[in-house]
């Protein structure tokens, strides 16, 4: 069987890290494609901007198809106005994603972590570090830290016992016999 395909997705309003990986067997991950979208800076509009986001993930969803976008689930930090742009680019991902007939994946950053470095309390250069080990790529193969955190979200599903061993993403997403028996997404994880 096929490993199923994910894209990673680290949203931003100036940046935007993205992979598309796969399982590669035994436990070993496979780096299909990843970089980053730079989208611009203000005082280009936010709009433009965004519209500059959708074009890239609708072209790059129709190239790939992958069988699941993956995302950091929203969270609110201590900058609101900063939360709130977030908010916008991650609305952009959920409706290319929409429009395209693919399925998202939420994931919250704590179980990024745990399912990469094997710690919710991470740091952010362990999770570099460890991404690295898990696709098998040398030291400094990553252009940005938005590479690296799309490279780890995607990580985050393919490591999910049961993942790509799962009936269909349906059997996953509606915690079927086989995703009990197999495993289910990570812990506060959902398909929107």
């Amino acid at each position: 069987m096929k490993s199923p395909r994910v894209l990673g997705i680290d949203p931003g309003t100036q940046l935007v890290g993205w992979a598309l990986a796969e399982g590669a067997g035994g436990g070993k991950l496979a780096r299909i494609d990843s970089g980053v979208w730079r989208l611009g800076r203000a005082p280009q509009p936010i709009g433009q901007r965004l519209k500059v986001l959708f074009e890239q993930l609708q072209a790059l969803l129709q190239k790939s198809k992958p069988s699941v976008v993956a995302l950091e689930s929203a969270f609110l930090g201590k900058n609101v106005h900063s939360a709130l742009k977030l908010g916008e680019a991650r609305g952009v991902v959920l409706l290319a994603a929409e429009l395209a007939g693919i399925p998202v994946i939420e994931i919250p950053p704590a179980s990024i972590k745990a399912r990469v470095a094997g710690n919710g309390a991470a740091s952010k250069e362990q999770v570099e570090r460890l991404v690295l080990v898990h696709y098998a790529m040398p030291e400094h193969a990553v252009e940005t830290a938005d590479e690296s955190d799309a490279l780890a979200i995607a990580a985050s599903v393919l490591l999910t016992p049961g993942f790509g061993n799962a009936d269909s993403l349906e059997t996953l997403k509606t915690g079927g016999s086989m995703a009990q028996k197999r495993g289910k997404l990570p812990p506060g994880a959902s398909f929107q």
